[in-house]
C-alpha cells in the first residue's frame, strides 16, 4: 500500500512535468493498484471469519469475490488509459519527455518486482487465492513499466511518438491481466473441480488408507484456495459400524494431513458388494465405476 503510494505520487508529479504519458498512465495504474490492496485486505479479513449459522462452510469465497473486484478495477484502468492514449496520438505531434521520467521508471521496475516477489511468498505460503491474484497484479505492472521504459527512451532518441504507443500497449497488457484474474475468480465462484492431479491424489491417499477395498466416487469443489471433498469408499460389509466409522475416519485423518488446501471431507461408507464371507478376499475386477463420476446404482 505504502509503495504504491508513493510511486503514484512520484510518477504522476514526474508525468506531470516531464509531459510523459506513459509515465502518467503508469501513475494512474499505481493508484488503481491502491484501491486493489485495499480490496485483497478487506477481502482476506472477510475470509478469515469462520463459520456462523448463515455460512456453514465458512467465508472462504471472500476471497474469490475480492479476487473479481480487483480484476475489474484493473479491467475498468486498462480501457480507460487505452482510450486516453489513443485520444493523445490522434492528436498529433508530442513533446518528448525527460530524464525524470526515466529514472521514475526503473525505480517503478524495481519496487514493482519487489512487491510481485513479497506478496507471492505470502499468497503461495498461505494458499491465498486473492495474494497470488495481487502478485500476478504486480507481475503485471513490472512487464507494463518495462513498456513505458521503452516509450520513454524512443521518445528521448528522436521519436517521440512512442510514448504515448507505449502508453497504449500498457494499457492494453494492464486490461488482459484483469481478464485472466476475473477468470480465475469466476472458475472459483461457480465451484469449479480442482485439477485431474488433485482428484487422482485424494482417490490413491483414500484407497491406501487401511480397511479402504476400493473408492467409487469423488466429488470436489474449489471454495476459494480451499477444497471441499464429498468422498465415497466401499468396505467389508460384514464390519460394524463403528469400525466402518473408524475407516472412514483413518481416510479423512489421512488426507487433511496430506493434502493441506483440502478443508473439509465428507465420507460416505458403503458395503462391498463382492464379499460373500467375511474372511473372502473382495474381487472388484467386473466392478463398474468412474471415481471422478457418477457410481453404480449399488453404490
Amino acid at each position: 500500500m505504502l509503495a504504491n503510494i508513493v510511486l503514484t505520487l512520484l510518477r504522476g508529479t514526474v508525468g506531470f512535468y516531464t509531459g510523459s504519458t506513459a509515465v502518467l498512465v503508469d501513475a494512474a495504474n499505481s493508484a488503481s493498484d491502491i484501491v486493489a490492496t485495499v480490496v485483497v485486505y478487506v477481502g482476506l479479513k472477510l475470509a478469515g471469519n469462520p463459520p456462523d449459522e448463515t455460512h456453514h462452510y465458512g467465508h472462504a469465497k471472500y476471497e474469490s469475490v475480492a479476487a473479481k473486484i480487483v480484476a475489474l478495477l484493473i479491467i475498468a484502468t486498462g480501457i480507460s488509459l487505452s482510450i486516453n492514449s489513443l485520444l493523445l496520438i490522434k492528436a498529433g505531434p508530442i513533446a518528448g519527455p525527460g530524464m525524470p521520467a526515466i529514472w521514475i521508471t526503473i525505480l517503478s521496475v524495481v519496487v514493482k518486482e519487489g512487491a510481485h516477489r513479497y506478496v507471492k511468498r505470502a499468497g503461495q505460503r498461505l494458499g491465498s487465492t486473492v495474494l497470488l491474484a495481487d502478485a500476478a497484479n504486480h507481475r503485471s505492472d513490472v512487464f507494463a513499466s518495462l513498456a513505458v521504459l521503452c516509450g520513454v527512451l524512443g521518445a528521448q532518441l528522436g521519436h517521440p511518438a512512442l510514448d504515448p504507443l507505449a502508453g497504449l500497449a500498457v494499457s492494453l497488457f494492464i486490461a488482459c491481466t484483469g481478464l485472466k484474474i476475473y477468470a480465475q475468480s469466476i472458475r472459483e465462484l461457480i465451484d469449479e473441480a480442482p485439477s485431474e492431479v488433485v482428484l487422482n491424489d485424494i482417490t490413491r491417499i483414500a484407497e491406501s488408507t487401511c480397511g479402504v477395498l476400493s473408492v467409487t466416487e469423488v466429488k470436489a469443489r474449489l471454495i476459494g484456495s480451499r477444497i471441499l471433498v464429498d468422498l465415497k469408499i466401499c468396505v467389508n460389509p460384514f464390519l460394524t459400524v463403528v469400525e466402518g466409522h473408524h475407516i472412514a475416519s483413518l481416510a479423512k485423518r489421512a488426507l487433511l494431513e496430506q493434502l493441506p488446501a483440502v478443508e473439509s471431507i465428507l465420507v460416505h461408507v458403503n458395503p462391498c458388494r463382492h464379499m460373500a464371507t467375511k474372511d473372502e478376499p473382495a474381487d472388484c475386477r467386473n466392478c463398474q465405476f468412474n471415481p471422478h463420476g457418477r457410481p453404480k446404482e449399488d453404490y
